[in-house]
């Protein structure tokens, strides 16, 4: 029986604390929050999009027509892109508003459409955005996170959106599935026999990269020793920077690094 009052950590949460401590710090300790990126905003809006069409075909056996995902597409795009601040980057802001919300939403259109196509016609969801907790006992927290869809013990999948096709690599070291595979193990009773990264790859033509990977119990235990790892880092204070070279420790996908003290920015003002 999970502890209602215990407190739960997310995959995400373990990602980004060993990404950057300091930016996890700032986020669940201090509370600071910053307006989501264009991507995240076409990230959500394709989840919500194909979530709806993946439900339609567990309740009723049918997808929405691709005219009705389209339109699905557009408005959720939209409601996110109302929701508050958007945080846009020094290209963007050049652009202009109107021109980025034009873009953000026709690329969710794109890709939603892509995904309701090619893919959602192959699939048998038994659950779509699954709720999982898994009891850590002996560990001061409990694991909470949600599975895209999972096609009972066949498969999960998580869908992602991507500006370039990802290696193979990045589905054999994710440890979101390893983490989903670990939740179906203790809540089904076995490993689906596939976990799958469904890719909505935004190149000039829009294509698919499904990627597929397996995991076995031996690989569980690698991610419950970094829950721990991390666990006796908040303990202790310890909250590691990203490196300075890292491609992502900068103004454009950090929405902290002006106001961080481990950062240069004087590299960022020149010319």
């Amino acid at each position: 029986m999970i502890d209602a009052t215990k407190p739960h950590i997310s995959i995400s949460q373990l990602n980004m604390y060993e990404f950057c401590g300091e930016q996890w710090r700032r986020r669940y300790i201090e509370k600071e929050k910053i307006p989501p990126g264009v991507a995240l905003i076409v990230g959500k809006a394709v989840d919500s999009t194909v979530n709806k069409n993946m439900n339609l075909k567990i309740d009723k056996g049918e997808l929405f027509s691709i005219d009705s995902i389209k339109d699905i597409a557009r408005d959720t795009a939209n409601n996110e892109w109302n929701k508050g601040e958007i945080k846009l980057d020094a290209e963007e802001i050049k652009k202009g508003i109107k021109a980025v919300k034009g873009e953000v939403v026709d690329k969710t259109v794109r890709l939603a459409a892509l995904h309701a196509k090619t893919l959602a016609p192959k699939l048998n969801p038994t659950h779509v955005q699954r709720k999982i907790e898994i009891e850590l006992p002996g560990y001061p927290v409990d694991l909470l996170g949600y599975i895209d869809i999972q096609e009972g013990l066949k498969s999960l999948r998580d869908t992602k959106t991507s500006s370039k096709s990802p290696g193979q690599s990045v589905a054999d070291t994710s440890d979101q599935l390893t983490v989903y595979a670990m939740a179906v193990k203790v809540i089904d009773g076995a490993i689906p026999e596939k976990l799958t990264l469904d890719c909505l790859v935004d190149n000039k033509t829009p294509k698919l990269a499904v990627i597929e990977t397996t995991r076995t119990e031996e690989d569980f235990q690698p991610v419950l020793y970094r829950i721990e790892n991390m666990m006796e880092g908040i303990e202790k204070e310890v909250y590691i920077p990203c490196r300075q070279d890292h491609f992502l420790c900068c103004p454009k996908f950090c929405g902290f690094f002006n106001s961080c003290r481990f950062t240069r920015k004087n590299i960022y003002m020149k010319g």
